[in-house]
C-alpha cells in the first residue's frame, strides 16, 4: 500500500492568492504599520506556498485523479450557484446594509469550499476546515454588520481572518511539502 505524497497543487496557490488579497484589501483597522506588516507577512507565506508548488513540480507529483466528467459537472454547478448568490446577495446588501458586504463573501465562499468537499473533491479535510472556519466568519461578520453596523470590524474579522484561513491552510501544506525530503532520501 502506498501513501498519496503530499503536494502544492493549483488549487493552493489560488487560496494563498486570495488570502493575500483578503488580508491587504481588509486590513484597515489594524492601522499602520500593522497593517503594512499584515500584507507582508501574507505575501512571505504566499512564497512559501509558491516555493512549495515548485517542488512538487520538481518531484513530479500530480494532483489525485478524479472522474473528470463528473468533476467538471460539479465544479460548474458549485461555481454558477456560488456566483449567483455571491452578486445577488451584494447587490441586495449594498442596498439595505453595505456593512456586511465582506461577511456575505466570506459565507458565500466558505459555503462554496463545503460543497467541493462533498461533490467536487469527496473526502478533502482541507476544503472542509475551510469552508467550515470560513463560513463561521461569515457568519459572524454578517451578525456584527446587522447588529453594531461596524464595516472595519466586519472586514477584520471576516475580512482578515479569511485570508488567514486561506494561507495558514496552504501554508501548512507548503512546510510538509518542504520538509518532505521524498522517497529517494529515506531509509530502506
Amino acid at each position: 500500500m502506498t501513501s498519496r505524497a503530499i503536494g502544492i497543487y493549483p488549487g493552493h496557490l489560488i487560496g494563498a492568492s486570495f488570502g493575500v488579497v483578503f488580508v491587504i484589501v481588509n486590513g484597515g483597522l489594524l492601522g499602520q504599520p500593522a497593517q503594512l506588516l499584515a500584507g507582508v507577512l501574507a505575501c512571505i507565506a504566499a512564497a512559501m506556498v509558491l516555493i512549495g508548488f515548485v517542488a512538487t513540480i520538481r518531484r513530479g507529483q500530480q494532483p489525485p485523479e478524479r472522474d473528470m466528467p463528473r468533476s467538471r459537472t460539479a465544479f460548474l454547478v458549485i461555481v454558477g450557484i456560488e456566483a449567483v448568490l455571491l452578486f445577488g446577495g451584494l447587490a441586495l446588501l449594498n442596498q439595505w446594509q453595505p456593512a456586511a458586504n465582506v461577511g456575505w463573501i466570506a459565507l458565500i465562499v466558505g459555503l462554496h469550499f463545503l460543497a467541493f468537499a462533498l461533490w467536487w473533491i469527496p473526502g478533502q479535510r482541507e476544503l472542509v476546515v475551510i469552508g467550515a472556519v470560513m463560513s463561521a466568519l461569515g457568519v459572524i461578520g454578517l451578525v456584527i454588520a446587522f447588529t453594531s453596523h461596524d464595516e472595519a470590524l466586519v472586514q477584520l474579522i471576516a475580512g482578515v481572518g479569511s485570508g488567514l484561513v486561506f494561507l495558514a491552510t496552504s501554508c501548512a501544506t507548503a512546510m510538509r511539502v518542504l520538509l518532505d525530503r521524498g522517497p529517494e532520501t529515506q531509509p530502506e
